[in-house]
């Protein structure tokens, strides 16, 4: 069940990574360090992957069964914006909506299976934080999310 989930969000992922986003960003684990998701999930982290399906994607092992959490680190093409992921999630009937404070303009969207993610753009990055934390409150994974892509969003070009 939770490789199923973790494929589905890399499927997401994908499918919100534009066709410029091939030269990627950077090594998607060198945006947020151990010590900072452990902060931001409030549990173990025993380390962190780049995804073998998804080199855009770090993987970072949650200590709680089925919780996953992940960074995806892309490149912006000059035509990429919060309002038009929003559009095009909403066409997929995904749930997502702008949000503010976070890069030049961001999102949040709540692919299903329990997964929720936020997605920035920031100069010529674009990174989505998607999270899974079982039985965590909205409240708790929205939070995670926010602080693991702060993070990320002070080291991204």
């Amino acid at each position: 069940m939770k490789k199923r989930m973790l494929i589905s969000a890399i499927a997401l992922t994908a499918f919100l990574l534009p066709a410029t986003a091939i030269a990627a960003a950077g090594d998607p684990c060198a945006l947020v360090t151990k010590a900072e998701v452990q902060a931001a999930v409030g549990g173990a982290v025993s380390g962190s992957a780049v995804n073998k399906l998804n080199k855009h994607v770090c993987d970072f092992a949650l200590s709680q069964a089925g919780s996953v959490l992940n960074v995806t680190w892309s490149s912006k093409s000059p035509a990429d914006s919060a309002q038009k992921t929003v559009a095009e999630l909403a066409k997929r009937n995904i749930k997502a909506e702008v949000v503010q404070g976070f890069g030049e303009s961001g999102y949040r969207s709540s692919p299903g299976f329990g997964m929720q993610q936020l997605g920035a753009y920031k100069g010529s990055s674009h990174i989505i934080v998607t999270a899974m934390l079982m039985g965590a409150p909205e409240a708790k994974v929205k939070a995670a999310l926010e602080a693991v892509m702060k993070a990320a969003l002070a080291r991204a070009q």
